[in-house]
């Protein structure tokens, strides 16, 4: 039986991949001209609070 296979990546490096990924995506939904939906409006905050609490828990973590 194979057994499973152990990361050993610390929870910074999550919270640093996972806030590079969200930056990723905000360059994906940012609008490209002046006029943005509410869908577009709303997503951005909703990625930038994410952003802010990984912030908030890797300062916790230095």
């Amino acid at each position: 039986m194979n057994t499973a296979i152990q990361s050993k990546i610390s929870y910074s490096d999550t919270l640093k991949a996972r806030k590079a990924h969200l930056s990723g995506l905000i360059n994906l939904v940012k609008p490209k001209s002046e006029k943005t939906t509410k869908i577009e409006t709303m997503t951005i905050t909703a990625i930038n609070a994410e952003i802010s609490v990984i912030e908030q828990q890797l300062a916790k973590r230095s």
